[in-house]
């Protein structure tokens, strides 16, 4: 039976754009996005594509996919990881517009892109890029439209199913349901639907939430908390840790919430894998825990947290009764390294200031210090120190401190529980967080 997928095509006519009434009617080159460009994985193309369509301010469907090979095959010989990270063999994008109605008139537009999988079997090749649009490209539109990973997304659960499940705690029978609606599609979901099919039969209280990016299906984060990890913050409410514990490969970190048990150890009581730069993701994780756990609302009394951690002024709205702390240590680690960046002169003596102010034992003093630095420092750290940490100066100086003269667990804690994470995530991705959620290591006493 013979292929309907297209022939190769010649490239359009060099192009030009031009502005008219608001609008811009694009004709672009080729550029970089022209015939034999080689993408080695799917991963590559729709980072690309999302970057080349934000550049041109251009909206395009999908108008066929075709796997490379169905999950019931085996994967190819000469690359077993081929299926996985290539995904198809087939893939045609059509302007958004192609077909659609305006007022009374049609728009059929001719712009589209096509790929195939290369000779040697081990790539997709643009065959086509006819970039010429025949019709008005509103801005207006674009911004309101364009999503970033939909072409990841387009293999994975309906657009429906993830916006009504998303930051919602999972049912254990919904994730059958879930399984059956990713069959087929997305291996990788599959995989991950799987993981926590298990997790829930082994541990029916378990609270997990999966969060997807509206309107686009890409999953930005998972929350999890077992039964055993609600006990302990049941139990040890009143010190809870945060930080960033691990990053898992070039998407995604591991966040771990710990409490402080009877002996002073450091005991994980949440995980929450995240997507690099979500915004609010604090008070997620700590809305989510509280939600897990609701008794612990009013018993929490500190909560300190790493000096990469944004957000903190929201938590105070789910943890009434708490008191936020930055790390101090990593605070004055932070400024001593954009000290450094900007080849501060007399560098000594301000890292001296620096530690000065962060032991300042009363507001006088640390006001004193500040003056100080300010005599010295030069404008731009002064500028920095001035809008990142003075503001937050309850939080990390010793006279504003949850309790005065005393040292910090924070580090401790977290280094002990890196160590154990060592043993579970070494080597990251892939299969990090099947490694993660299968293993022990948040249910040791």
């Amino acid at each position: 039976m013979p292929s309907l997928e297209p022939p190769i095509s010649l490239p359009p006519p060099s192009a030009f754009s031009y502005y008219l009434n608001g609008c811009v009617l694009l004709t672009d080159a080729m550029g970089d996005l022209g015939l034999g460009r080689e993408f080695h994985t799917w991963h590559q193309f729709s980072t690309f594509f999302d970057d080349w369509c934000e550049k041109h301010k251009v909206l395009f469907i999908i108008a066929s996919l075709k796997p490379l090979i169905s999950l019931r095959q085996n994967p190819p010989h000469y690359q077993p990881s081929l299926a996985e990270t290539l995904r198809f063999r087939f893939v045609r994008l059509i302007c958004k517009h192609s077909g659609t109605y305006v007022g009374q008139s049609t728009i059929d537009c001719p712009a589209s892109i096509t790929l195939r999988l290369g000779p040697k079997k081990d790539r997709l090749v643009v065959i086509e890029a006819n970039l010429e649009h025949n019709h008005c490209l509103s801005e207006l539109e674009f911004a309101h439209h364009f999503k970033r990973h939909q072409l990841r997304a387009s293999l994975g659960l309906p657009i429906r199913i993830t916006n009504s499940i998303s930051k919602r705690f999972l049912a254990p029978d919904l994730i059958w349901n879930l399984e059956d609606y990713s069959k087929a599609k997305d291996k990788g979901m599959c995989d991950l639907l799987a993981v926590l099919d298990a997790l829930f039969k082994a541990d029916p209280g378990a609270k997990v939430k999966l969060v997807f990016q509206e309107d686009v299906a890409v999953l930005n984060s998972i929350f999890l908390a077992t039964s055993h990890m609600r006990k302990l913050v049941q139990h040890f409410p009143a010190r809870l840790f945060l930080e960033r514990a691990a990053c898992l490969d070039a998407d995604f970190e591991l966040y771990t919430v710990l409490c402080q048990d009877a002996n002073g150890r450091g005991r994980e009581v949440a995980y929450c894998l995240a997507r690099q730069g979500l915004p609010d993701l604090l008070i997620f994780i700590v809305a989510s825990l509280v939600q897990s756990a609701p008794d612990i609302k009013l018993r929490v009394k500190v909560v300190t947290v790493g000096a990469g951690v944004t957000g903190l002024d929201a938590v105070e709205e789910v943890l009434p009764c708490a008191r936020v702390q930055i790390c101090r240590l990593q605070v004055l680690e932070a400024l001593y390294h954009r000290a450094c960046e900007l080849a501060v002169p007399k560098e000594d003596q301000i890292r001296n200031l620096l530690l000065n102010l962060a032991n300042a034992d009363s507001p006088r003093v640390y006001s004193q210090y500040l003056s100080d630095l300010e005599d010295v420092a030069p404008l731009s750290f002064l500028q920095y120190f001035l809008e990142h940490w003075h503001p937050h100066k309850g939080m990390w100086v010793e006279c504003w401190a949850f309790e005065k003269n005393r040292e910090c667990s924070f580090l401790d804690h977290l280094s002990t529980h890196r160590r154990k994470l060592l043993t579970v995530l070494t080597p990251p991705m892939p299969g990090a967080l099947d490694r993660l959620l299968t293993s022990r290591c948040w249910t040791d006493v």
